[in-house]
C-alpha cells in the first residue's frame, strides 16, 4: 500500500551486529543470524531461558502491547528525527500487535506512541487500518496460510511440546467455515515435520472483536480446556473478546513452565 521495500536477513554479512526486535527466542531466528552477533534485544514477550545466558546482550523487555511502541519511544525520548517510512511501519506495528487497540495487552504507552506517530506521518493512517486488515485476510493457498499462521517453533521452556499459531483476520467465522480443514491439515504437517505434539491456532477477528481457537486434535483441546477453562463446540472454542496468543502463552507457561 505504501510501496515500502524491506531488506531480508539474506543480506546480512557474517560480522554484522544485530538488534532483535519483537522476539527474544533464539530458536525463532533465521539460520543466517549468528547469535554471537546479537548486541541488544527489544521485546515485550515472556523472557526466554536461553537469553539469560547471553550476558553480553543488552535487553529491554517490557510489558507493553507492541515492541514497536518501545522503538517509537526511543525516537521520541531521544529527539531523533524519524523518517516517514519508519513512522508508517511503527504505527501499523502497534496497531497490528494490539489488535487495533482492542487486545487486553494494550497499554497507555501504546496509545500515546500511536498518536505521536500519527502526528508525525502527515498522512491519514487511521483511515487505512480497515483496508489493511481486510488485505491480510486474503489467504491464497495452504503455503501462504502456513506463513500467516506463524507457528514454526515450539518453546523449549515448557514441560509439554506445544506451539500455537495466530491468524489476524476479518470475518473469522466465515474464514473458518471455508478453511478449517486446511488449517488442521497444515498443523498436522508441522507436527510431522517438527515433532510437535500439541498444536493450535488462535484466530482473531480484529474488526469485530472476537476469537476462535482451533486445536489440532482432542489432546490439544484438553490442554486448552484445562489451562483456559474453555468450552469447545465442533472442535472450536469461541471467545466473545479478543485474546492474544501472547496472553494464552503466559497461561500455558504458568501451568506447564519448567
Amino acid at each position: 500500500m505504501f510501496k515500502i521495500k524491506l531488506n531480508s536477513s539474506k543480506g546480512l554479512n557474517s560480522d554484522d551486529k544485530i538488534i532483535l526486535v519483537d522476539t527474544n527466542e533464539p530458536d525463532e531466528l533465521a539460520e543466517k543470524i549468528n547469535l554471537k552477533n546479537i548486541t541488544e534485544i527489544i521485546d515485550h514477550h515472556h523472557i526466554s531461558e536461553k537469553i539469560k545466558y547471553m550476558s553480553n546482550v543488552k535487553s529491554q523487555i517490557e510489558k507493553v502491547g507492541a515492541a514497536a511502541t518501545l522503538v517509537a519511544e526511543r525516537y521520541k525520548n531521544s529527539n531523533i528525527e524519524i523518517s516517514k517510512n519508519a513512522t508508517i511501519l511503527l504505527y501499523y506495528g502497534i496497531v497490528s500487535n494490539t489488535m487495533n487497540f482492542n487486545a487486553n495487552t494494550t497499554t497507555d504507552r501504546d496509545k500515546v506512541m500511536a498518536n505521536w506517530l500519527k502526528e508525525n506521518a502527515n498522512e491519514e493512517l487511521e483511515q487505512k487500518t480497515q483496508k489493511i486488515f481486510k488485505e491480510k485476510s486474503v489467504i491464497h493457498n495452504s503455503l501462504s496460510l502456513r506463513e500467516e499462521m506463524d507457528m514454526e517453533c515450539r518453546n523449549e521452556n515448557l514441560k509439554i511440546n506445544w506451539s500455537m499459531g495466530q491468524l489476524e483476520l476479518v470475518n473469522v467465522n466465515d474464514f473458518i467455515n471455508k478453511n478449517k480443514q486446511i488449517i488442521i491439515n497444515v498443523m498436522k504437517q508441522i507436527k510431522d515435520e517438527r515433532n510437535i505434539e500439541f498444536l493450535s491456532v488462535n484466530c482473531i477477528d480484529i474488526l469485530n472483536g472476537y476469537t476462535v481457537i482451533i486445536p489440532m486434535d482432542k489432546k490439544t483441546q484438553k490442554i486448552l480446556t484445562d489451562t483456559l477453562k474453555l468450552e469447545f463446540k465442533n472442535d472450536c472454542a469461541n471467545i466473545s473478546k479478543i485474546i492474544t496468543r501472547k496472553e494464552i502463552s503466559e497461561k500455558i507457561w504458568k501451568k506447564y513452565g519448567k
